[in-house]
This record gives structure tokens, sequence and C-alpha cells, in this order.
């Protein structure tokens, strides 16, 4: 077997942006059989598969390779702080106020909730209906 760390970083790398190895294969225009040699170890991937993971992916070659470095040239992780950031100055939040919000959204309940308001917003009566019978009910516990 070759390439066994490629192989692990590669099925690593699918988990983390959820796809499948028939998705990828249909991305990278390669067949799918490929991708599974690749994953299994029993073929190491060439330049070609490279250059296309760099260009469909993002992805930083050099981690995928080697394990060093992050993940993707360009680290989500950035780009989802600095979403975060404009989402709380335009909607004027607090640092305290965000935690609340970012915890709300973490829950199952919270993001039901949300997503209910959305779907009012959108003219769902069925979903105002719900709201107000959630609402009901938590004001009787308190």
């Amino acid at each position: 077997m070759f390439g066994m760390t490629v192989a692990k970083r590669l099925k690593e790398f699918r988990t983390v942006k959820r796809l499948t190895a028939l998705e990828v294969a249909k991305t990278l225009d390669i067949p799918a059989r490929t991708v599974g040699s690749y994953e299994r170890g029993e073929v190491l991937p060439g330049t070609k598969f490279y250059d296309l993971m760099i260009q469909k992916y993002d992805i930083n070659i050099n981690w995928l390779i080697t394990g060093i470095g992050k993940m993707f040239i360009n680290d989500s992780s950035e780009k989802n702080n600095d979403s975060i950031s404009q989402l709380q100055e335009e909607i004027k939040l607090s640092n305290e106020d965000m935690k609340v919000f970012i915890e709300l959204l973490k829950s199952e309940a919270g993001r039901n909730m949300l997503l209910k308001f959305i779907a009012i917003k959108h003219g769902s009566k069925e979903a105002l209906d719900s709201l107000i019978e959630n609402l009901q009910g938590i004001r009787a516990v308190f």
C-alpha cells in the first residue's frame, strides 16, 4: 500500500467538506474508482489530481501530502470570523448578546425558532401559528 497518509488526509478532507467520493470524482472529472484507490492508499495521486484539488477545492497541497499547515489555502475560519464580526456590527449586538445569539443558533430549539421567524417573514401562517403555540407554552412555564 502506498501513501497511507495522503489517503487518510484525503478522507479527512471529504469528511470536513461533507462530500462523497463520487461527488469529488464528478467535480474533478475523474473516475470514482480512482478516488477510491487514492483513499485506500493503493495508488498515489499524480500532479494532475493535485492541481485539480487546488483549483476546485482551494486545498493546501502541502497539507494533503505532508500533513503540515492548514487544510485549505484560504482558511474559512478566518472568513467566518469576519462574517460574524460584520453581523455583530450590523445588528448592533454587544459581545455578551452575540454569545447568547451564537448559543441560540447552536441549539436545535433556538435554530427552529429562528427558522420559524424566517418562514413567517416569507408569509407562512403555519409557522406563525406554531410560534404562537410555543410562546404560549413558554409563558405558561413562567
